[in-house]
């Protein structure tokens, strides 16, 4: 991905991340790499951190900068997985809407990967199988490894 993005910190082994959208308001967000009961499998997580601390991964920031937003947390999965090359990343948006646009995101993706990602999709019956862009996903997985484990 060749767009531009926000500089970012990183934190705890590289499992945590945080930079700053700038728009209209500044506003702190954080990237989580949470691992799951799978060995290797990651879940990963985008919030905003809220005035009182506690972080939310519901709110829409609707802070004028999506495409920088997304350029940066993309960079940091492709930063992850250059840390943890056996990684699975799984991801999903909390609506429909979202997941959408993940999935116009990895359709983009996938027409100029440089990076030798794997994708995967999640059906509506909780089926994985390899990323095909006609068709509508409730989560994806992307990988470096070529092959998903027998899960």
């Amino acid at each position: 991905m060749q767009h531009p993005f926000y500089e970012f910190s990183i934190l705890d082994n590289a499992h945590r991340f945080e930079f700053e959208s700038i728009g209209p308001r500044k506003i702190r967000k954080l990237v989580y790499f949470d691992k799951t009961d799978i060995p290797n499998f990651y879940n990963l997580s985008l919030g905003d951190q809220l005035s009182n601390g506690k972080v939310s991964f519901i709110t829409v920031s609707n802070n004028s900068d999506r495409d920088k937003v997304i350029a940066t947390t993309i960079q940091i999965l492709l930063h992850f997985l250059n840390i943890y090359p056996d990684a699975y990343v799984l991801f999903s948006g909390n609506t429909p809407e979202r997941t959408r646009l993940y999935q116009i995101i990895i359709v983009r993706e996938l027409a100029t990967n440089q990076t030798n990602l794997c994708f995967w999709g999640m059906d509506e019956e909780g089926n994985i199988q390899p990323f095909e862009k006609n068709k509508s996903y409730i989560g994806f997985i992307i990988s470096f490894n070529k092959k998903l484990p027998n899960l």
